[in-house]
């Protein structure tokens, strides 16, 4: 839902309705998992996916249908079995529960304060009350600790004790929750703007991080050269690359010189970054290292580093480095964040 929520906002200022389609239950080897969110316009246009093919084109028909009924929702449960599949050609199976629910100016406000809180660094979940006996139709919440009644207190602390980044479903005093984080997807920082930050900037951009990019050198990192960024910083030196990172900040360190990347290596060391990755051989990698334990940097600092960086596919040029080193990074991201020690 995260990387929807400016559509959302646009659209609903716009005065217009949409419809959000969301996966809450899935089973077997369906296309998506449970959280997949798409949402579809009044003309049928698209944004996200849940996964296509014939699970994604009777969404969009549905959806086109609610728009022109009096309902604010539909919600459909879809079997993809083994003669459905072999006929449309496809391998995936399973089954999933779809919701699709119109969305009007009227939530406007609500929708603004998720944009407003996620752009803040916070980690809103959002909760939608399913239908069933408890309420006609969904209903949509912020969860914070003063906005969960009539759940009862503690409920809050339930929810965040749960939470990672999947979504999931909960049952409360007989009503069905679907739990949605709005974790971010995730900024990585490109130490370094040669030529594998001039690709990893472009495919880290198209799989949903935000990219900054960080040099000390104005003909190298500017926004003409990375447009896909969302900021591009050039700096005197490599000693002040960092304010202060979260787990949400993936760090690729890919200066053009082994005393620059030891100098931020020793930085990101000191940050809560989920992921610190380093490319050079382990040649360089364990004299930097040696250099660090010099400088009193402990075994469980350093095993944190990803180096050599990216994943083994055998890369050779800047773009498959790019690739093997965003790959990594999407791998990370799905686990769940920082280096297991």
């Amino acid at each position: 839902m995260r990387n929807l929520l400016d559509t959302i906002v646009g659209v609903l200022k716009n005065g217009e309705e949409l419809i959000v389609v969301g996966i809450t239950r899935s089973s077997g080897s369906a296309p998506r998992t449970s959280g997949a969110r798409m949402v579809v316009l009044a003309d049928g246009t698209i944004r996200g996916t849940v996964g296509g093919g014939i699970l994604e084109g009777r969404c969009i028909e549905e959806s086109i249908r609610l728009f022109g009924s009096s309902s604010t929702h539909k919600e459909i449960d879809f079997s993809l079995d083994a003669e459905t599949i072999a006929g449309e050609g496809m391998i995936c199976g399973g089954a999933v529960s779809v919701l699709l629910h119109r969305i009007g100016e009227e939530q406007l406000d609500m929708f603004e304060q998720l944009l407003t809180l996620c752009r803040t660094g916070m980690r809103p979940l959002l909760l939608t009350l399913l239908p069933g006996k408890a309420s006609a139709c969904p209903q949509l919440i912020i969860a914070d600790r003063d906005n969960l009644q009539p759940f009862g207190s503690g409920f809050y602390e339930f929810l965040m004790e749960k939470t990672g980044r999947a979504p999931y479903l909960v049952v409360a005093d007989g009503v069905e929750l679907f739990v949605e984080p709005l974790v971010s997807p995730g900024v990585v920082h490109l130490i370094g703007a040669g030529h594998v930050s001039f690709a990893a900037a472009k495919i880290a951009a198209f799989t949903g991080f935000e990219v900054v990019v960080v040099d000390d050198r104005s003909e190298f990192a500017s926004h003409n050269r990375f447009p896909e960024a969302h900021q591009v910083r050039v700096v005197d030196s490599f000693d002040s690359c960092f304010d202060r990172l979260t787990a949400d900040d993936y760090v690729v360190i890919v200066t053009r010189g082994h005393l620059h990347d030891k100098e931020v290596l020793a930085q990101a060391l000191g940050t809560d970054a989920g992921y610190i990755g380093m490319i050079g051989s382990r040649k360089k990698r364990d004299m930097i290292y040696d250099a660090l334990r010099d400088q009193g940097v402990s075994e469980a600092s350093l095993a944190r580093v990803y180096s050599p960086i990216g994943l083994s596919i055998g890369a050779d040029t800047p773009n498959e480095i790019a690739l093997s080193i965003v790959g990594e990074l999407v791998k990370v991201r799905a686990e769940g964040g920082m280096k297991k020690i």
